[in-house]
């Protein structure tokens, strides 16, 4: 066979590769589990960039809120893939009564940003565990058996103090009316920015500062804005699954090496509700935690299974569910390509 022959057979089968690889364009919804904003940043900037359409996907983003649980609405088909804002959800839907069929593959956040936040003197020091012994502490309703693992992971005497139920926003630690407040450090910490700078802030705010005791740093490990897909999605189209990680972790990446641009670009997003300097301020205490040792070593969105263990046994040990599973009843790493 000629030199050209051979040339144009080896194009003709380059062609039919790439077109076997991209397939079909296959459509794709993502249910968050809150309003569209800089949280899902890899998600959004992964349609922005363009990263579903080169993997072959139409993808379509459908916001959360009050009311809209991401986990039946995936596992009925509404959605292929969801947004849970805690991982533990997973678990606990696969051993509910009415067991559902989902699983996680893939984390956004590889450290979690949950913390007991406090408010101080700008040149306090570091906030740690010990601290809220003898204090009231501010906890949403379903999170007391975090607490008590907490307070176990790091020598706090649980006897010594005061948790209080509290909502999801931070004015009544401002107000005073608490000294600890379980929240996001890429959440309400910006809220308390903004009170403490002005200049009719009350006296429990103005000009002080806020520190986190985080949980992960003191033994209580979890992943935040879980990504999952549904039983039957894993197994009528696994390439889906590894088509749509792709492209977040492309989203993922971006976003991390180039925050100043992904702000540009996330700014004009269609529906994100963050403007520009909420966004900057976000991604310097996010990207981060958007990284772990595991993840660098094996990829964005890759989960430690040791970490999902742990998350089983906190909620074992909490009363939470009923028995404990194979972590690999709850998440894979399957679906991701090699590194």
């Amino acid at each position: 066979m000629g030199a050209v022959n051979r040339l144009s057979l080896a194009l003709v089968a380059t062609g039919l590769f790439a077109f076997e690889a991209a397939g079909q364009p296959m459509t794709a919804v993502t249910q968050l589990g809150w309003l569209r904003n800089g949280e899902y940043a890899p998600i959004m900037m992964a349609e922005a960039k363009g990263f579903f359409k080169e993997e072959g996907i139409d993808h379509k983003i459908v916001d959360g809120g009050p009311g809209k649980n991401p986990i039946p609405i995936v596992a009925v088909g509404q959605a292929q893939f969801g947004l849970a804002t805690n991982g533990m959800t997973v678990v606990t839907a696969r051993l509910a009564k009415d067991p559902v069929d989902v699983v996680a593959v893939g984390t956004l956040f590889q450290q979690a940003p949950t913390s007991y936040l406090t408010i101080t003197a700008p040149d306090a020091p570091p906030a740690k565990p010990k601290d809220m012994e003898g204090k009231t502490v501010g906890t949403q309703v379903g999170t007391e058996f975090l607490f008590n693992a907490f307070a176990r992971k790091s020598g706090i005497d649980a006897s010594k103090v005061k948790v209080v139920t509290a909502q999801a926003t931070v004015e009544p630690l401002m107000a005073g009316k608490m000294d600890f407040f379980l929240g996001w450090i890429v959440n309400q910490t910006y809220a308390i920015e903004q009170e403490a700078a002005k200049p009719d802030a009350p006296p429990t705010v103005k000009g002080k500062a806020w520190r986190a005791v985080r949980l992960s740093e003191w033994g209580v490990r979890t992943y935040t804005d879980v990504i999952f897909t549904s039983g039957d999605t894993l197994k009528k189209n696994p390439d889906l699954v590894k088509r749509y990680l792709r492209a977040v972790q492309k989203g993922m990446q971006y976003v991390i090496d180039h925050p100043d641009e992904s702000v540009e670009i996330l700014t004009k997003f269609p529906g994100q509700v963050e403007d520009a300097k909420k966004l900057a301020w976000r991604f310097k205490l996010q990207n981060p935690l958007f990284q772990s040792d595991y993840s660098k070593k094996n990829g964005p969105l890759t989960m430690d299974p040791e970490v999902w263990s742990e998350m089983i046994g906190f909620l074992k040990d909490g009363e939470q569910i009923p028995k404990t599973i194979p972590v690999a009843e709850v998440m894979t790493n399957e679906y991701f390509t090699k590194k």
